[in-house]
């Protein structure tokens, strides 16, 4: 079984070795929100099979999730060479992978994945940030809030799933002000009202751009997020240097 991911942006980021894959294996499975990759998947492989009917089965994600990784088990165990497409990075964000190759393994067959480009990567380039400048945070919005996580503002700071946060089902229709109005309770304790945050979402097609809006702490509570937006926190102020670590790594 092999594992690919098409990027974000349709076509332009999928590797030469994941079209092989996807054009040489005896099946390809898909879960996607691309229509357009969909139909390219099934232009190029006669065996395909949409694993948007599971996904949809079940009230939580969770357990659309592990239906899938079932389902994707039980074709391996066939002895068909298997190519699982997932959008962006096949392992970020994408549990349904991750349990399919961990159970393959141990029952013996040859599963990988193989890396692909997540919305964080296209973030980085699209806004100039070298996440080793300052260091990176990366974390889902509910997990920041539930766990109460820390957060260390000489850091970059990426906010994943802002726009359902606390949502544990498929709702089309959700209302996230709740969480906005917590998210921006916990933020104020770590930056001034004044901090610019941006809201990014990568561009989907070649030739279109990502949308990128700056705006004010203070404006958290009324924005509008789509659930392809990632939420960025730039770095607050630098951190000093410890001059015993500089003198004992002799950097002048």
């Amino acid at each position: 079984m092999i594992v690919v991911g098409s990027g974000i942006k349709f076509i332009s980021h999928l590797t030469t070795e994941a079209k092989t894959y996807i054009e040489q294996s005896d099946k390809v499975m898909y879960l996607l929100n691309e229509p357009a990759m969909k139909f390219w998947i099934q232009d190029v492989n006669t065996n395909t099979e949409s694993l948007d009917f599971i996904y949809n089965a079940y009230p939580l994600r969770e357990q659309s999730y592990s239906a899938i990784a079932k389902h994707i088990l039980n074709a391996v165990r066939q002895n068909q060479h298997v190519c699982v497409v997932l959008y962006g990075h096949p392992s970020v964000f994408a549990t349904p992978a991750l349990e399919a190759v961990i159970q393959a393994r141990k029952e013996g067959y040859f599963a990988k994945i193989l890396p692909g480009i997540s919305s964080e990567d296209c973030l980085f380039a699209d806004l100039l940030i070298d996440p080793a400048s300052h260091g990176c945070l990366s974390l889902e919005t509910t997990d920041l809030l539930i766990h109460q996580r820390k957060i260390d503002v000489s850091c970059h700071v990426i906010l994943w799933q802002v726009s359902v946060i606390g949502m544990l089902g498929r709702e089309k229709l959700y209302d996230n002000q709740n969480g906005l109005d917590m998210l921006y309770a916990y933020l104020i304790k770590y930056y001034p009202l004044s901090h610019e945050l941006i809201s990014y979402s990568a561009a989907q097609y070649p030739g279109l751009d990502p949308i990128i809006k700056n705006f004010h702490l203070d404006q958290l509570r009324e924005m509008q997020f789509t659930r392809i937006t990632t939420l960025y926190i730039p770095p607050l102020h630098r951190l000093k240097v410890d001059k015993m670590a500089m003198s004992k790594l002799k950097i002048v």
